[in-house]
């Protein structure tokens, strides 16, 4: 890298390098990844993904888990593999902001193709409500929340590569990475205290909270009541009883009980949720930057 090549020549080289990768190293293998995660997911979650609230509720949380193993393992080996090349190249005058933002330019655009393979898939097979809160469309709501989801894990994903020093420490910590995520989304565990707080430097909560709120998950009916009811149904001339009552009208009671204030339907909530995932985006990348400057002091 020659040391009169501005930081804008390098980022435009970086670049074009990691696209040439992308075609020459079969780099387009990990779309097909998100398209068999997709297809897996459309047809786990049923048909009730977005008319059931119970259903929506578990269904968005299989849906956040994968955007965030597809944006982690997008980038968790990227910068760790050629850390050597990075400091040889460094030391000639390589700008570690460039070659980073090259990075990350690469990387939205693989997060955006994955995004459009997602979306489709869940649009063919899943039943999408319409309006949306944001933009005034349900789908570009949830394109918008999942291209977020994917490039914040993405990004994270390129932050520990940055720290780390060789692949299979990557691939050690990424199991971690991920069940933290998992662990502090708010859909498993009840979380007070300060526990909350960690949650909330989570992709995941956010990621969750954007995906309940954008789909209304406090207007849809609840089948809570109505399954708890069920487990009667054994006993001599419950069954005839249950049958007797609305159900309609259970759903509607069993809605209103587990009405969760997080979830409340309106703009600001959403938009504070993208704006949340976007910072922890532009906080991934000064870490990057921040990690890779100490290069020269590796020992090895």
């Amino acid at each position: 890298m020659e040391e009169r090549t501005g930081r804008i020549g390098q980022i435009k080289i970086y670049t074009g390098k990691l696209f040439r990768m992308f075609v020459y190293e079969k780099g387009w293998k990990i779309i097909i990844f998100a398209a068999v995660i997709s297809c897996i997911l459309a047809s786990v979650v049923g048909a009730n993904m977005f008319v059931i609230k119970e259903d929506t509720r578990v269904g968005s949380f299989a849906m956040v888990s994968a955007c965030i193993w597809i944006g982690i393992f997008n980038s968790i080996q990227s910068i760790c593999k050629e850390r050597q090349i990075i400091k040889r190249e460094h030391r000639t005058g390589l700008h570690i902001s460039a070659y980073m933002m090259a990075h990350m330019l690469y990387q939205a655009v693989i997060c955006l193709i994955q995004t459009v393979v997602m979306f489709a898939i869940y649009w063919l097979f899943l039943t999408l409500p319409k309006k949306g809160i944001v933009t005034g469309s349900f789908y570009a709501d949830l394109f918008i929340t999942f291209f977020l989801m994917v490039y914040a894990a993405d990004v994270l994903g390129l932050a520990v590569s940055s720290i780390v020093h060789t692949t299979t420490t990557a691939m050690t910590v990424m199991p971690f990475i991920l069940i933290v995520q998992l662990i502090f989304s708010g859909a498993i565990f009840y979380l007070s205290g300060p526990m909350e707080k960690v949650s909330n430097i989570t992709i995941s909560k956010w990621g969750m909270r954007a995906v309940c709120t954008a789909a209304d998950i406090n207007s849809l009916p609840s089948n809570t009541i109505a399954n708890e009811l069920n487990m009667f149904r054994s006993i001599d001339g419950a069954s005839e009883l249950l049958d007797m009552l609305p159900q309609g009208l259970l759903q509607k009671i069993s809605s209103d009980m587990t009405y969760e204030p997080i979830y409340e339907y309106n703009r600001q909530n959403v938009l504070r949720e993208w704006g949340l995932l976007l910072l922890f985006i532009v906080l991934y990348y000064g870490v990057s930057v921040a990690s890779l400057e100490f290069i020269d002091h590796d020992k090895r």
